[in-house]
């Protein structure tokens, strides 16, 4: 899950964020700023086999997951602390009869509890708070990856410098990101090769902000006697302002595929 987006729902704290995810996200498959076939793209040109090892952390529905287990016949495993979104995950997972390949966690990722090398990919899009972040899910990879293997990770970039007052209403400071090339350092730093990258569109952004203000505008017109529907809809409305003032033209979002070295 975006990480603009776990400041969005912090910013909504009349509710439970889950069900803000939820509502917020329907229709949408994959939870990111990122377009369909750009996901889909990037799945079929990943090199696993059917005795590929997967881990998706803050898999949310798992829809990654799902592409990647019915594409490779592999194995997987997803962990997100969202219980309704693992309990969706898992229904459609055995409904795709796949659920004999993909375990999915209800629970607080704990990088500390698993052996080393012991993955051909890791993932993690949009979603390093559940870690610590990008440079703590980078170096935790790094150590669960097999050489040779991979690491997707998907985060936040500033596009320009943060205004002031965009920062005052995300309620965070200037290093809550890097730059995309301050992602791509990082990651070089820590001895990883890039293998791609994507930097997600304008038209991507717009259709992944449209579609998410859209979802609870509907839910506010369609319940109006819901006793959180006031507050949804002016926090909606607050944020939709703030990111065509701001956000826009500030806050990027980048997939960066990785090759841990052999």
């Amino acid at each position: 899950m975006l990480h603009s987006m776990i400041l969005k729902e912090r910013a909504c704290q009349y509710m439970n964020r889950e069900r803000l995810s939820a509502i917020a996200h329907e229709g949408i498959e994959f939870w990111n700023p990122v377009a369909t076939e750009v996901c889909e793209r990037w799945i079929d040109n990943l090199p696993l086999t059917s005795e590929s090892e997967v881990l998706d952390v803050g898999c949310g529905r798992a829809a990654l997951l799902f592409r990647i287990v019915e594409r490779f016949g592999c194995r997987a495993v997803g962990v997100d602390i969202a219980e309704s979104s693992i309990a969706a995950a898992t229904a459609i997972a055995a409904a795709r009869s796949i659920d004999a390949r993909l375990q999915l966690k209800c629970e607080p990722f704990d990088g500390g509890s698993l052996p080393d090398r012991s993955y051909d990919l890791a993932a993690c899009i949009g979603s390093t708070h559940a870690i610590t972040d990008l440079e703590g899910a980078l170096c935790l990879f790094a150590r669960l990856v097999k050489p040779g293997g991979l690491v997707l990770v998907g985060d936040g970039y500033w596009q320009r410098a943060p205004d002031a007052g965009y920062l005052e209403f995300l309620g965070c400071t200037a290093d809550a990101y890097r730059t995309h090339s301050g992602n791509l350092a990082l990651a070089q730093d820590l001895a990883f090769e890039v293998v791609a990258t994507h930097e997600t569109s304008a038209d991507e952004w717009a259709q992944y902000e449209d579609s998410y203000a859209s979802n609870i505008e509907r839910f506010v017109e369609a319940n109006p006697h819901d006793p959180e529907a006031p507050a949804m809809a002016r926090k909606i409305r607050a944020w939709r302002d703030a990111y065509l003032r701001w956000g826009k033209d500030t806050l990027g979002f980048g997939l960066y595929l990785l090759k841990v070295p052999e």
